[in-house]
């Protein structure tokens, strides 16, 4: 029966694969139906925004009101009205550099960001600065960091602000999908180029419409993004002496960590319990994410050596506890392996490990959280659909960095006193 079958069944699928072949060849001649790739940035993964020849507007959604909001980027794509060559020609006071995530590449006006906030006190208090912020939603602070290096060192900055956040950014060093991405060497890290699965790889190009095709069916499946994530899930595992039933579980308490009853479960879920539950099941990979903040801090210093450097803490929702808490929270604590109070102590230890690796590689530092938590007016600080910062935190931010900077440039100008005196 099988023999009758492959009889039956072989000639067709012969026909038809060389078929199929013949007429991809045909259009490769013709240039009929290219592939459209979507290339990642080979140094960034993916970038904020496209380049474009002069300053244009940009646009979001705001989650929660669903209301359309317009802001300026310049040619590189900086959240300023400001064009590239009017920075390069720029002789102000001082300028300044800024990078982060989505909690600083918020959907609100330029000037109610924290890097706006930033830029309007410094101008309040006399002094002549340009506020230069770059941000992605979803990059690591060494992504942060490659941004500096790629768009924004070249306006000849004075300081360099990293906005690190503490809800997700030390699980974030520790992944490798479309991003750059520490690995372990003698004696410390080198940088690795991102590996490829939600991006093509920049300056490969193949001509196959069947290639792209299939590769393309797959990717709607995520088959490509779960077999890479189990990759180094496992991988994770294994450093353990774990196996496939833990990562199953990280995995599973993942997709139960999803609220339904918010706007975005997904980005709430991401926002702050994915770094948790990670921690959770694999305990020793805190330690590894400790060691390449403190890591990355070092080569930034080592490589500024001139520059004011401020690691700016950005607190999550639940590090802040503004009361009541939220009650989407409370009830998705009631289905994981990790309490409301476990998740407070874990990122308040790893907010003050920061400040502890700022002091040692000579970084300020700006302690957003005691700022956050003082706060006493009726404005919510963050949002309830995902728990993003809102425009009241993002003053908060932007003044606490304004006081850092203020006091940086008091104290390069006292040391340099006291030099020029002997």
């Amino acid at each position: 029966m099988l023999r009758r079958l492959v009889r039956t069944v072989g000639p067709l699928l012969l026909i038809t694969l060389v078929t199929l072949v013949a007429f991809d060849l045909l259009c490769n001649v013709l240039g009929l139906f290219p592939p459209k790739y979507r290339y990642g940035d080979r140094d960034l993964g993916w970038l904020a925004a496209p380049h474009r020849a002069a300053v244009y507007e940009d646009r979001c959604t705001q989650v929660e009101s669903g209301r359309v909001i317009k802001y300026a980027r310049n040619e590189d794509g900086l959240r300023t009205a400001v064009s590239a060559a009017q920075l390069v020609n720029h002789r102000g006071e001082l300028t300044i550099a800024v990078t982060g995530d989505s909690q600083t590449d918020l959907c609100a006006p330029n000037s109610e960001t924290h890097p706006g906030i930033l830029e309007s006190e410094l101008r309040a208090s006399g002094t002549d600065a340009i506020v230069l912020a770059y941000a992605m939603g979803r990059y690591s602070p060494l992504q942060d960091y490659v941004a500096y290096k790629k768009f924004l060192r070249k306006y000849n900055t004075d300081a360099y602000v990293l906005n690190f956040y503490t809800g997700n950014d030390f699980n974030d060093l520790l992944r490798v999908d479309d991003r750059p991405h520490f690995v372990k060497m003698a004696g410390g890290y080198r940088i690795a180029e991102p590996v490829w699965y939600r991006y093509d790889a920049p300056g490969v190009e193949r001509r196959s419409r069947l290639i792209y095709l299939t590769e393309s069916m797959l990717r709607k499946t995520a088959i490509p993004d779960l077999t890479l994530r189990l990759r180094f899930l496992y991988a994770a595992a294994g450093a353990e002496n774990k196996g496939i039933l833990s990562v199953l579980a990280y995995m599973n308490d993942l997709r139960r960590a999803i609220e339904p009853s918010l706007v975005d479960g997904d980005a709430f879920a991401a926002q702050m319990l994915n770094q948790q539950l990670y921690f959770h099941h694999f305990p020793r990979s805190r330690e590894e994410s400790v060691n390449r903040v403190q890591a990355l801090l070092g080569l930034v210093r080592a490589e500024n050596p001139h520059t004011l450097l401020a690691l700016s803490a950005v607190p999550s929702y639940q590090l802040v506890q503004q009361q009541p808490v939220h009650p989407a929270l409370l009830s998705t604590f009631a289905r994981l392996p990790i309490t409301y109070e476990d998740g407070v102590r874990q990122e308040r230890e790893l907010y003050e490990m920061l400040r502890g690796a700022a002091f040692d590689t000579g970084w300020a530092f700006v302690d957003n959280l005691a700022a956050m938590q003082e706060y006493r007016g009726g404005e919510q600080l963050f949002n309830h659909a995902d728990f993003h910062l809102l425009p009241p935190a993002s003053r908060i931010i932007g003044q606490r960095q304004a006081e850092t900077i203020r006091e940086l440039r008091r104290s390069r100008e006292h040391q340099a006193n006291v030099i020029a005196a002997h």
